[in-house]
């Protein structure tokens, strides 16, 4: 039986929203993708996590918690309702050591609940930064795995491009965390617990069809619920 996979959502004008690519990363991967609405408590978070066994916080607006600088205009900051919801659910997965996967927004969200910062918009305060964000032209820069790292353990190594499709960054990856990609400019690209339970990516995976860090997450999700 497929492991079940939760995916977090976008709450935008009063509907909830996700990218198709997500779920057909999770298909392509051998995984049953469950589509999570907000909840308000913890008590709703506890039930809807409870047949989960792997979980994936996906894209989203700029955080604003332990950010240094201010939020670029062409970035919205996260809606208060996702970001109540957001945590609520990431407390459950916490508390129960659930296999997690965060996707920009995601992996921002991981490093800050950790005690992490976030470059508020990355390319304009530090020197030398490329641009990482299409909506200012960028399509994809190269990216260095760091060896020793569960990442380069798992990641396609004939893949060395990734998306630009950011303005925050991760500039602290936060307690428990390390980094394991870098962009030649220095822009973190990826971090992860030092487990590897938890594995965290500032590009779009999903979008490249590259499907690595999904299948790790269904392997990962398949021994939680064998050990379960």
């Amino acid at each position: 039986m497929r492991p079940l996979i939760g995916i977090t959502t976008s709450f935008e004008d009063e509907q909830y929203q996700l990218d198709h690519t997500y779920v057909s990363a999770v298909r392509a991967a051998q995984g049953q993708p469950m589509l999570l609405p907000l909840v308000n408590s913890p008590v709703e978070a506890k039930q809807l996590c409870d047949p989960l066994q792997g979980l994936i916080i996906p894209g989203g607006p700029g955080i604003t918690i332990n950010m240094i600088g201010t939020l670029p205009a062409q970035l919205d900051p996260v809606n208060p309702k996702r970001w109540k919801s957001d945590n609520l659910i990431l407390d459950v997965a916490i508390e129960r050591n659930l296999p997690i996967l965060g996707i920009c927004y995601g992996m921002q969200l991981l490093s800050v609940r950790a005690g992490g910062t976030l470059y508020a918009d990355v390319e304009k305060q530090v020197t030398g930064t490329c641009v990482h964000s299409e909506k200012r032209g960028a399509a994809d820069h190269p990216m260095k795995i760091l060896p020793n790292s569960h990442l380069a353990k798992i990641w396609d190594s004939e893949v060395n491009v990734v998306n630009s499709r950011h303005f925050q960054a991760v500039c602290d990856p936060g307690t428990g965390y390390i980094v394991s990609a870098q962009s030649p400019d220095g822009t973190i690209e990826a971090i992860e617990r030092k487990d590897g339970i938890h594995i965290g990516v500032q590009f779009h995976p999903e979008r490249m069809r590259v499907y690595s860090l999904f299948r790790n997450l269904v392997r990962q999700a398949l021994e939680y619920e064998h050990a379960a």
